[in-house]
């Protein structure tokens, strides 16, 4: 559905979340308007740099199904995949710790952290405090 997949786009875009359900260390994702993907991990000084993309694609019961896909090609960090690695869109975003627009901690663009998150945050405004500091 075309606007499934508008919304999926839209609540990607120029948009800031942090994600603590998976086997690696939590994360902080800026998602870029034109497709570039910024991940800071807990515990990590780099920022790992990738691209999002939102697709459709049928599922086991041949409904078409939009989802988001993520890859970091290059990266051996822990949680990341070189290749894409994709998720049904309103589990993604159902399990999405937070997400707010813009890109507020300043990551986009960057190759390194402005310091070392030595814990998974506890929300987003409390690495902005951090990061306006």
């Amino acid at each position: 559905d075309i606007n499934l997949l508008r919304e999926a786009m839209r609540g990607m875009s120029n948009k800031t979340w942090l994600w603590t359900r998976s086997d690696g260390p939590a994360q902080i994702h800026y998602s870029a308007p034109d497709g570039r993907d910024f991940a800071w991990l807990v515990g990590e000084r780099r920022v790992a740099q990738g691209q999002w993309q939102v697709n459709t694609m049928p599922n086991a019961s041949g409904q078409m199904i939009t989802q988001i896909c993520l890859r970091y090609p290059g990266s051996s960090m822990p949680g990341l995949s070189a290749g894409w690695t994709c998720r049904e869109a309103g589990k993604m975003f159902y399990d999405m710790t937070e997400r707010e627009a813009g890109d507020p901690l300043r990551i986009n663009g960057r190759s390194e952290a402005l310091f070392v998150l030595d814990r998974p945050p506890a929300s987003l405004a409390e690495v902005q405090a951090r990061v306006r500091g």
